[in-house]
């Protein structure tokens, strides 16, 4: 079984944290062999739940258009052998499909989207908050991007735990003092008992684990990068999500070590909001009994 290729519990972490490192601009999207999948996903909950997976105001339209260009550019730049580009189309060779990047009847936001795997948000300043004014979001972890669009970022993260009096305003402020030549990445993990990417909820107290055997959990961790488009001053923060199943790391005792130590050191309320509490049990006892094993 594949290990997973993120393992942000290590060393115990996973309560309320900024986590933001700086990575090289190469490393900004991820590319790989789940692209086709996530992409026919992507493309089926435009079509078939358009407004639950795609926001965007009039407003935003100039920032949707820098955000293609800066995605089409780095595609070029460092994944061109993916892809084949012809005057204003992509062909993207994972699917065998040709992208019009000057369609005028499909947003620029969701253009782009189509051609990554990742979901494209885009945060825009006003009076030093910045607001989602823009997404496409087809894997939410347990969030409605109906409910929160056009919010800013601590109305966005009402009820998470902690967010607002620990790290709120200092996120506020690295957005707004972002170097548009830098990008940041963090992760975050939960476990979930679905490997669906796609998994929108109104509100986190409405989370329910239907299935807790060890076989039927899922690790889930979502990788965030954030990214500042130099014309308009926005912020482009991008989501992917990778989900491994639990007994992926069954025989990797340091990672068992590390995500019975993660959950330990989580606090109560925040396990409620992850919804491990529901399953906190079984995952323990799981690790306990395969750490037996040497």
């Amino acid at each position: 079984m594949v290990l997973p290729k993120h393992t942000p519990y290590q060393n115990g972490k996973g309560g309320v944290r900024i986590g933001l490192k700086p990575i090289n601009t190469q490393d900004w999207l991820e590319i790989d062999d789940n692209f086709k999948n996530e992409n026919n996903l992507k493309k089926n909950l435009l079509s078939s739940k358009r407004h639950k997976v795609f926001q965007a105001n009039d407003n935003s339209l100039s920032a949707q258009k820098e955000l293609l260009k800066m995605v089409t550019e780095h595609l070029k730049k460092y994944h061109s052998e993916k892809y084949s580009f012809k005057d204003q189309n992509i062909f993207i060779k994972a699917t065998r499909e040709s992208i019009n990047l000057l369609d005028s009847n499909t947003p620029p936001i969701e253009t782009a989207s189509l051609l990554v795997q990742e979901d494209l948000i885009l945060m825009m300043p006003k009076e030093n908050k910045f607001y989602l004014e823009a997404a496409v979001l087809t894997s939410p972890s347990h969030w409605s991007l109906v409910e929160k669009f056009s919010k800013n970022l601590i109305d966005l993260h009402e009820g998470v735990p902690g967010y607002e009096e620990k790290i709120g305003s200092r996120v506020d402020e690295i957005f707004n003092k972002l170097p548009s030549d830098r990008i940041l990445e963090r992760l975050n993990w939960s476990i979930y008992d679905s490997p669906e990417l796609f998994q929108p909820v109104g509100s986190k107290p409405e989370v329910t684990m239907k299935r807790k055997n060890i076989q039927d959990l899922h690790l889930r961790v979502e990788r965030q990068t954030i990214r500042k488009l130099p014309g308009q001053e926005s912020i482009v923060f991008t989501v992917r999500v990778h989900v491994d199943p639990l007994l992926s790391i069954s025989k990797e005792h340091d990672l068992l070590d590390d995500l019975n130590l993660a959950i330990a050191s989580l606090p109560q309320e925040m396990k409620e909001y992850k919804a491990i509490d529901q399953i906190e049990k079984e995952v323990i006892n799981w690790i306990q009994e395969n750490q037996k094993i040497k």
